[in-house]
């Protein structure tokens, strides 16, 4: 059975049940029509307003990401996103001219069906806004877990009103081209059925998840946006370590590492740090104290039970071994664990950092593969990161940022221009025709 939580713009906090995806794909097919006519503008007013109600709500910006989800929802970044996806954002309203007579606009694609893992509760508003930019409608799965937190965070969206050119515009036409949902992720029949709907499936999840639904029947139109399993971990170069910033870039990598409880894709697992007059053991001292001080204001650590035995598993392992070092709280509020191992370790997650020295940062790059999402830096030395960037990017790594910025939403995501992927390039020539 589908639990349908907002559809036609009408929520409802229990669910509407539905056995199929009729009615849902009806009602988004209907409200496409007025939502065509939407200048690509009011869309950005829109969001802009939504996410200023997001920052007003003290209860919401109590969630986890809710804040960078502020920053990515404003006016100027969702401008710069399009700018740079689709190069000019008048393609989303008319024809425009290219050439002496031929003319090109993006439409869009139809109904895109998001299949949303359950790690970090706000990416079904990433994933949503993004394909709602683009004009397209949207079937929105989410996982049971953060059914509650996209609700709170979708309701905010109703009823905004903006001005654009002497006319009004609702937000409510946003929402009547969203359908919110939730069914069992192993019900095959449900996922099929979802599947057969979508002009364009973009899906979050574990590679289990993911083969799952790749294995679904689709359109032989529909196009895939797949964002798999990622690994993450950050550097510091000597410059950074030995300059004054040092704390500062210590009390960013905290803020990666605490974000969505170390499950993002991008959160880093791993800190190479280049060999400088600092010893690790400094460095891991000093760690321990941000850990302290930001452990202060972030009390909330759910821990399920699977991570809380590996984490135990690991301080003892490291405790008990000569040539290992672990600076840990006295509950699970943190552990860093220190060896001298040149490899990426398995992500236990519950912040858990490994700590490993090397003599060149060039000397990670071995271990680099395309499953490398994400490596935040700190360096002072810009002509040596670019070097190292371009390296590192060459051989898997999709994205380079400086540390403290991780986890925030940008584009490209997983080596992907998303909202390009999510319009189709019309043309029409007119050579002849006059």
């Amino acid at each position: 059975m589908i639990n349908c939580y907002e559809l036609n713009g009408e929520f409802n906090e229990n669910g509407m049940e539905f056995e199929d995806f009729n009615e849902i794909e009806n009602g988004i097919n209907k409200n496409a029509v007025i939502f065509h006519k939407f200048p690509v503008q009011v869309i950005l007013l829109i969001i802009n307003e939504y996410s200023k109600k997001i920052a007003k709500d003290r209860e919401i910006l109590r969630m986890e990401g809710a804040s960078f989800l502020c920053f990515y929802l404003k006016k100027t970044n969702m401008e710069k996103q399009l700018k740079f996806n689709l190069k000019n954002i008048e393609y989303l309203n008319d024809f425009v001219q290219v050439e002496d007579e031929k003319y090109v606009k993006a439409q869009p694609r139809g109904i895109v069906c998001h299949w949303i893992a359950g790690n970090v509760p706000t990416l079904g508003i990433y994933s949503v806004m993004q394909s709602i930019l683009c004009k397209n409608g949207n079937i929105l799965r989410v996982s049971r877990k953060n059914v509650g937190t996209v609700y709170k965070l979708l309701i905010l969206l109703a009823n905004i009103n903006v001005e654009y050119e002497g006319s009004e515009y609702s937000s409510n036409i946003l929402l009547k081209n969203i359908a919110f949902i939730y069914f069992d992720s192993s019900d095959r029949n449900l996922n099929s059925k979802m599947s057969l709907k979508a002009d364009v499936r973009i899906v979050w999840g574990n590679k289990i998840a993911i083969d799952s639904i790749c294995l679904m029947p689709k359109k032989t139109t529909c196009r895939d946006l797949i964002f798999g399993p990622k690994y993450s971990f950050a550097i510091f170069d000597r410059s950074a370590i030995e300059s004054d910033d040092l704390e500062k870039y210590l009390d960013n990598l905290v803020t990666d590492i605490i974000a969505f409880d170390q499950k993002g894709c991008s959160s880093p697992q791993v800190l190479f740090i280049e060999k400088s007059k600092l010893s690790i053991r400094n460095i891991a001292q000093m760690l321990s104290l941000k850990f302290e001080r930001i452990s202060k204001r972030y009390t909330n650590l759910d821990l399920e039970e699977a991570i809380v035995a590996k984490i135990i598993n690991k301080r003892g392992e490291y405790l008990l071994s000569l040539d290992k070092l672990a600076y840990i709280s006295k509950g699970l509020q943190y552990t860093i664990l220190i060896n001298n191992e040149l490899k990426l370790e398995e992500a236990i997650t519950g912040r858990t950092i490994f700590i490993k020295e090397v003599e060149d940062i060039l000397e990670v790059c071995p271990l680099i593969t395309k499953n490398i999402q994400t490596i935040g830096i700190a360096s002072k030395d810009r002509k040596k990161m670019l070097e190292f960037s371009d390296k590192v990017t060459t051989v898997g790594v999709d994205r380079v940022v400086k540390i403290g910025y991780m986890n925030i939403y940008d584009s490209p995501w997983d080596g992907c221009l998303i909202m390009s992927e999510l319009v189709r390039w019309c043309s029409i020539s007119i050579n002849g025709m006059i």
